[in-house]
């Protein structure tokens, strides 16, 4: 293939399909016979359901611009928020591991529901925080959103055919490359409140019909009970699904440890939420040695770096623009996600070249960004290569792991867990190198230079060792 994705036989009815490679669908004896009216509104609705879904986990993902401007309200309602930010992250990836293991006898059906419903709970108690239990649960319940939402809506393509299985998968991709400046944006334009919150909270005429849409969906996928793909347990990726669990799992711990115990002497916190961030990192890219498929090495490696820095970077820049002399404008916030969705079609068209090609870019953008600019459009000029080249780097790792039903699924655990880690890990981190947390603009602007210095070094690396792995992605 041109994109130098391996050509591969789809066992799963159309031809070429690389998300059925590998794994085989178990048959339905009325397979023959044309679809009914309830399997042709499934097929031709999962690619918009699969869009809102992603779209609302991506809410649910706790907001920068939201808690840090308050952070010393959520720290009065509850001192230990960190640790319970900590318990989300751990239920979120418990969650997805869970739903990736049931996946293959019950469908995408009971996660999105799940997710859905954790989803309507988790946004209004993250809405204007009052006490401590309030805090501890609405982490818990957007933590479970996320899992169960972006799992489910990427799990739709295991019960799909063909050009369907493509639409769900873009459908997925593009809330997670451009609803970054949105979310900020709404934010950052809500009405001030003497509450902290976690994240914004959709208007219920928005929330109420998304969540019964996503919800019937899934019914109507559980009562069809459609053929899905089903892959047979390779003990090549053993080792690779251990390590990122144990990663993952390890570090929401030590955020755990760290946040639920707030009587540690700041002398030592600082170092050691510095060491554990930095061993976090390096354990997850460490974890790409030990993925056995090229194409899946490398996606893992596109989607880790952007999973890891594109919300806390954009979110951060978003924060400064808007306290200068001019407000950030729902224009300047729309044509920064739709650099993104430009981004990620470039990515799925051109995976192989776009996946080095990305993190080149994204280190450029990192450094062109890193004085921070208060000025909106000044800021765009250096926001929208960013927010583009992430959409071509996630794009492309979704796309060179659909060379197998297993890698799919690799790189879904992979967007969970690293995108609630991460989000979860800039606070204290931005508070350890910046020198404070970042609820004033020079301290928000301190914190965003830390952040995209890291992401410039980040990709940098990102970019040569995928730029090593391609010749070998070509060959196969």
């Amino acid at each position: 293939m041109s994109s130098g994705v391996p050509q591969v036989r789809d066992v799963g009815g159309a031809s070429g399909d690389p998300v059925a490679a590998g794994g085989s669908q178990r048959r339905d004896p009325h397979r023959s016979e044309p679809p009914g009216l309830s399997e042709l509104c499934r097929r031709w609705l999962a690619a918009p359901v699969a869009l809102l879904a992603s779209a609302l986990a991506v809410v649910c993902v706790i907001s920068l611009a939201d808690i840090l401007p308050q952070v010393g309200l959520l720290f009065g309602s509850n001192e230990r928020f960190v640790g319970w930010a900590g318990l989300g992250v751990c239920l979120g990836v418990g969650v997805t591991a869970v739903s990736l293991l049931l996946m293959r006898r019950t469908g995408a059906g009971p996660s999105l529901s799940a997710g859905a419903a954790a989803a309507v709970f988790g946004l209004a108690l993250g809405y204007r925080v009052i006490d401590d239990l309030q805090v501890g649960l609405a982490f818990v319940m957007l933590g479970a959103a996320v899992g169960g939402l972006l799992t489910g809506a990427a799990g739709m393509a295991f019960e799909l055919p063909g050009r369907f299985r493509t639409a769900v998968l873009l459908a997925w991709v593009v809330p997670l490359v451009s609803g970054w400046p949105l979310v900020a944006w709404v934010a950052l334009h809500d009405t001030a409140t003497d509450e902290a919150q976690l994240t914004v909270h959709p208007s219920v005429w928005a929330l109420a019909p998304v969540s019964a849409v996503i919800v019937l969906w899934s019914v109507v996928s559980m009562l069809v009970e459609p053929p899905r793909v089903q892959a047979p347990a390779a003990a090549s990726w053993e080792t690779a699904w251990s390590a990122l669990l144990v990663v993952l799992v390890v570090g929401a711990l030590a955020v755990m440890v760290a946040g639920f115990e707030p009587g540690i002497d700041v002398g030592w916190l600082r170092p050691l939420v510095v060491g554990v961030a930095g061993l976090v990192v390096v354990a997850l890219a460490a974890v790409a040695l030990v993925v056995p498929a090229v194409p899946a090495r490398i996606g893992y490696v596109a989607v880790l770096v952007v999973c890891l820095s594109l919300p806390t970077c954009v979110q951060l820049m978003l924060v400064v623009t808007d306290a200068g002399a001019w407000r950030v404008s729902w224009i300047g916030a729309g044509l920064l996600a739709v650099s993104g969705v430009v981004g990620a079609g470039l990515g799925w068209r051109w995976p192989a070249t776009s996946s080095w090609a990305a993190m080149l870019v994204l280190a450029g953008a990192c450094a062109g960004a890193w004085v921070m600019p208060d000025g909106m459009w000044t800021m765009f000029a250096a926001a929208a290569p960013l927010m583009a080249a992430a959409g071509a780097g996630t794009a492309a790792g979704v796309r060179l792991c659909t060379s197998s039903p297993t890698a799919l699924r690799f790189v879904m655990l992979t967007v969970v867990g690293v995108i609630l880690l991460g989000v979860t890990l800039a606070i204290p981190l931005g508070w350890s190198l910046g020198g404070a947390v970042a609820s004033t603009t020079a301290d928000a602007r301190a914190a965003g230079r830390v952040f995209l210095g890291l992401t410039f070094a980040a990709a940098v690396l990102a970019a040569a060792y995928i730029a090593t792995l391609t010749p070998r992605l070509r060959a196969g």
